[in-house]
């Protein structure tokens, strides 16, 4: 079956723009710290500097998942002195420093 005409258009028009939920965490409380609502094209670790810099709690360390592990996230986390628990990629070897 195809579609033409103004069927077509209105199915043009109905197509979902997905958007992301990005949150902040106390692993005691559970508590939600802040949050931030991006479009699906930003990556979670473009969104996580803007999420640390919403807080206004001292945070002693961030646990995030292997897409966090970027120099953008550990920048952001070594200018705000939080310590980094975030999973290195299983293809990564070690760097001399």
């Amino acid at each position: 079956m195809k579609a033409s005409g103004k069927s077509k258009s209105m199915a043009r028009e109905r197509r979902r723009i997905w958007r992301k939920l990005h949150l902040a965490v106390d692993s005691k409380t559970h508590e939600i710290i802040c949050a931030d609502l991006s479009l699906n094209n930003v990556t979670d670790s473009e969104a996580f500097p803007g999420l640390i810099r919403q807080t206004h709690r001292k945070i002693r360390s961030a646990a995030a998942d292997g897409a966090y592990d970027t120099r953008l996230c550990h920048d952001e986390l070594r200018r705000k002195k939080i310590s980094a628990l975030i999973p290195p990629p299983k293809r990564c070897g070690l760097l001399a420093r």
